[in-house]
C-alpha cells in the first residue's frame, strides 16, 4: 500500500508569498495548467484511489488530475486540509527586512496538532485503502512535516504538485517509510 502525497497546484497566494493557512485560496491559471499536466504525467501509473484535502485548491487539484487517470473524483478527509496560520494569513512570507514572518502568534495551530491530525489522516487512508494505491492532495506545510516526522529532518520548501511517495511499513517510525519525496521522478516518463 503506498500513499502519493501532491501538493496542490500554485495559486495567487502562493505566486504572491502570502501565508494561505485555512483561507480557500482558488488554484491560478498556473496551478491549473500544473494540475492538469501532473495528471498527464501520472498516466500509466499504479494509482489506484484519490482523497483531498478539502479546501478548493487541493480539491480541484485532485479532479484534475483524477480526470486525466480515470479516476473517480477525490474522497474529501479533514485532517489533509493546511495548517491554520489564524491572524497571519494573507501577511507575505517575508517582512520588509527580508526576514521571515513569525510564525510564533497565539492564532497559528501548534506543530503538533497539524502533525496529530496529518498523521490521523495517513492512518485512515491506508487501514480504508489497505489494497489500494492512494493519492493524497494535500498542503506544504502538512507534507513537510510528515517528511519532517518520518525522515528525522527538516524538509525543505515543498513544490506546488511535486509527489512525496510513502509506503506502509510497520517497522517504520508511525507505520510508513519515506520512498521519494518533493519529486517528479516517479511520474512515468
Amino acid at each position: 500500500m503506498r500513499i502519493g502525497l501532491i501538493r496542490h497546484g500554485e495559486t495567487d497566494w502562493n505566486a504572491q508569498m502570502k501565508l494561505q493557512g485555512a483561507t480557500d485560496i482558488p488554484l491560478n491559471e498556473r496551478g491549473v495548467e500544473q494540475a492538469a499536466d501532473a495528471g498527464r504525467l501520472l498516466r500509466g501509473s499504479d494509482w489506484t484511489r484519490m482523497v483531498a484535502s478539502p479546501l478548493t485548491r487541493a480539491r480541484h487539484t485532485g479532479e484534475l488530475i483524477a480526470a486525466e487517470l480515470g479516476l473517480d473524483e477525490p474522497e474529501l478527509i479533514p485532517n489533509l486540509a493546511e495548517r491554520s496560520f489564524g491572524e497571519l494569513e494573507g501577511q507575505h512570507v517575508y517582512r520588509p527586512d527580508g526576514s521571515r514572518t513569525s510564525l510564533e502568534h497565539p492564532s497559528v495551530e501548534p506543530v503538533d496538532a497539524v502533525v496529530e491530525r496529518a498523521f490521523e489522516a495517513l492512518t485512515e487512508i491506508a487501514t480504508r485503502y489497505p489494497n489500494d494505491n492512494v493519492l493524497a492532495l494535500s498542503h506544504g506545510t502538512v507534507i513537510r512535516f510528515v517528511l519532517d516526522q518520518l525522515l528525522d529532518w527538516q524538509a525543505p520548501h515543498i513544490s506546488n504538485v511535486a509527489l512525496s511517495v510513502l509506503e506502509s511499513d510497520a517497522d517504520s517510525p508511525r507505520g510508513f517509510a519515506v520512498r521519494s519525496a518533493n519529486g517528479y521522478r516517479h511520474y512515468p516518463r
